[in-house]
């Protein structure tokens, strides 16, 4: 006997906070996407802030390679890149999303990527 189970993914948008959630599992590569918690997920679109990038590589020369070390440049800078374990939160009604890793708040907020050759002025 075989059972389906129909499984409903909800993505994090801006109305969505969770408290802190200890992440110690990699991204799916078959979607690219993040379980935070069932059924809630994370997926592409959340990148570095802006004024984290300078601060981060004084500070954590490692968590920034791997940050930017991704070989796609539409993904540099993405919360995806980030390897567990660390811990990931978000308020309700903000669109900054917080990850900590070795002693360090990361904030990712939604957008193109800022990152990217075509963004850059």
């Amino acid at each position: 006997m075989r059972y389906i189970v129909n499984t409903t993914r909800v993505f994090v948008g801006y109305n969505d906070g969770f408290n802190p959630i200890y992440i110690k599992w990699s991204v799916d590569e078959r979607d690219s996407t993040l379980r935070i918690k069932d059924p809630l997920y994370l997926r592409k679109g959340y990148y570095l802030a802006d004024n984290s990038e300078s601060s981060l590589k004084e500070k954590d020369s490692i968590l920034y390679a791997d940050l930017f070390s991704d070989s796609l440049i539409v993904n540099k800078g993405s919360a995806l890149n980030v390897k567990p374990p660390f811990y990931i939160w978000k308020e309700a009604k903000n669109d900054t999303l917080k990850f900590f890793k070795n002693g360090t708040t990361l904030k990712f907020v939604e957008s193109a990527n800022p990152f990217s050759r075509k963004n850059k002025k």
